[in-house]
């Protein structure tokens, strides 16, 4: 009689140690784990399966972003929980996130085109990628962006309706009050917005955001 293959599953509330790369790449490609978000850092794998709010602020700041671009005329290509993996030199060395949205922007806009994958050996990483903590703290994954190499990262915590913008200063972030990629943003405009889309809603809020991109001061002008 053959033997049956026993793919791993993973367990919504996990965070799992001693756990090495091989293992961590098969967990993330069972087709079982396909709702399941997964961080990895050196032998450490984090599993978190999101929730409504999450996700809903997610895209809002995802929108947001997407409709200034149009506005300012600045070409741009989102990502959506994409795996981004940078293994490492032993068994359990490496790094590996799913931001809930990246973005590339400008000159690496046109490289990432008509990718079908990032392949961070060859490609770059996003310019910026979004986090968005419901119970969880994102701060724990600065650490993993930082080792990838992704140069803006924002946090926004949905509970308490905070953001936070920070950019990639040797092997960590600093804290900037003006976004690297799109610097008439700031952390208390990214709020106002936000508030905005929840009182008129995420259809109505697309030309608002156009026009609203349009008035916000340039501080490069």
């Amino acid at each position: 009689m053959a033997t049956k293959t026993v793919r791993p599953k993973a367990d919504p509330t996990n965070i799992l140690r001693g756990v090495d790369w091989d293992s961590y790449v098969r967990m993330r490609n069972h087709p079982g784990n396909g709702h399941l978000r997964m961080s990895y850092l050196d032998g450490t794998l984090i599993l978190v399966s999101p929730q409504f709010i999450h996700d809903r602020y997610g895209w809002r700041i995802a929108l947001m972003i997407a409709e200034i671009c149009e506005a300012l005329g600045i070409p741009s290509q989102c990502t959506v929980s994409t795996t981004l993996q940078r293994k490492g030199p032993g068994p359990r060395r490496g790094s590996a996130k799913e931001p809930d949205f990246g973005f590339y922007f400008r000159d690496n806009e046109p490289r990432m085109r008509k990718k079908d994958s990032i392949v961070l050996e060859v490609d770059p990483p996003p310019d910026l990628a979004i986090e968005v903590d419901n119970k969880a703290d994102s701060s724990k994954a600065l650490a993993l962006y930082a080792r990838i190499g992704v140069p803006e990262v924002w946090r926004y915590k949905a509970r308490t309706k905070t953001v936070w913008f920070g950019h990639l200063v040797g092997d960590g972030y600093e804290s900037i009050g003006h976004s690297l990629n799109l610097p008439r943003l700031t952390p208390s405009l990214v709020l106002l917005a936000l508030d905005r889309i929840d009182e008129i809603g995420e259809s109505a809020a697309k030309p608002w955001l156009r026009d609203w991109a349009r008035g916000l001061p340039d501080p490069a002008a």
